[in-house]
């Protein structure tokens, strides 16, 4: 009885420790952080960005989106490098009050798959979200559906497919993709129509941007990979009273299946497996090799007799024709060439400034 009395009075003054050896730190209203707890929301120093290593951090950064945030809350970082998470603000006000501060957002991804197709999960954390719902927290996301039919594919052999939306905390828009406008890079330079552009306006769910993007924003992307021990330690333990973080380990393959849409791989082959070993159309169900037939022994042809060939003449060398000095007709130096260099090399020009380069056209649609 005085245990279970303990136990209580430690839940209710948030100093209990998790399974884990983590201790939760104080409540701030209904959300239970482990520690080293929470500090203000616009104190968390946002990771710099940092993608997987490998194929998938090509990927991730190839089809990093854009958020136009044209109301409530512009996204910031969730935790820091100490694992600090932010308090979040309180529900009163303007819906964009006290957080519309460009420089201190994060955007956060991951990649895997469902239903055996690839799709990337892309989050923003928000301190405050007052609409249909009025609570401290908040996540949007999109999940951007790929596919390529290329074996040991780079990230600029995946094409988008299709694109879903978060309306709420576990709901999911999968049918507003044809409406997605797409952009060149936050740098400024690679591929357009790679980086959607994704609508925000302070409501519970994200969108395709209406035809423009006056607020858009692209901050520092982190890499779920990346994040240092103590964040993700954070982010995994963290018990929010009204929100869900999407991409931590217990929740994102769930977020990747609630957000597919199998309608947008329609008559499309799935992706070749990653060892890329072509299946033997002689035996399509076991995956053992089949042995190749022993070679046959060739028997040996009987030697013809040789014959005896004549002997050729060896030609007589030509005589030199003598060439008059002063003839015009025969070139003086060497004779010139229209060949390439046999060693191949060519030189290269001088490196073109950055600021020198036009830039991509930008919010093209997608073809």
């Amino acid at each position: 009885m005085l245990r279970s009395s303990i136990s209580s009075s430690l839940l209710f003054l948030g100093l209990a420790t998790l399974s884990s050896g983590l201790a939760l730190a104080p409540r701030k209203g209904g959300d239970v952080a482990i520690a080293p707890g929470f500090i203000n929301h616009d104190a968390v120093v946002p990771f710099q960005q940092q993608a997987s290593d490998g194929v998938e951090g090509e990927i991730e950064i190839h089809f990093k989106p854009w958020l136009n945030d044209g109301a409530g809350c512009f996204p910031y970082a969730a935790v820091d490098r100490s694992g600090f998470h932010g308090a979040g603000l309180r529900p009163t006000g303007k819906s964009g009050g006290d957080c519309r501060d460009p420089s201190k957002g994060q955007i956060y991804v991951r990649v895997g798959t469902s239903n055996g197709r690839t799709g990337v999960l892309y989050s923003w954390y928000i301190p405050k979200i007052q609409n249909d719902e009025r609570h401290k927290h908040y996540y949007l996301s999109i999940v951007v559906w790929l596919h390529t039919d290329i074996c040991q594919a780079k990230a600029t052999d995946y094409k988008v497919v299709g694109i879903s939306y978060s309306t709420g905390k576990e709901s999911w828009d999968k049918f507003s993709s044809p409406n997605t406008l797409y952009t060149a890079s936050d740098a400024n330079f690679g591929p357009v129509n790679t980086h959607a552009i994704v609508g925000y306006w302070g409501r519970m769910n994200v969108e395709p941007s209406r035809d423009s993007a006056h607020h858009a924003l692209s901050p520092p992307m982190i890499a779920w990979s990346k994040l240092a021990k103590p964040a993700e330690d954070q982010l995994n333990n963290i018990a929010y009273e009204h929100a869900r973080c999407p991409f931590n380990d217990n929740n994102f393959q769930a977020t990747l299946d609630a957000a597919f849409n199998g309608d947008l791989y329609n008559n499309l082959p799935l992706e070749p497996t990653l060892e890329c070993v072509p299946i033997d159309p002689k035996d399509p169900i076991s995956d053992d090799p089949i042995p190749d037939d022993p070679p046959k022994k060739e028997e040996p042809k009987p030697e013809e007799p040789k014959k005896e060939e004549p002997k050729k003449e060896e030609p007589k060398p030509e005589e030199p024709t003598p060439v008059d000095p002063e003839d015009p007709t025969e070139p003086e130096g060497p004779i010139p060439t229209t060949s390439d260099p046999a060693d191949g090399l060519f030189e290269d020009g001088p490196e073109i400034p950055e600021e020198a380069l036009p830039a991509d056209p930008t919010f093209t649609p997608t073809p």
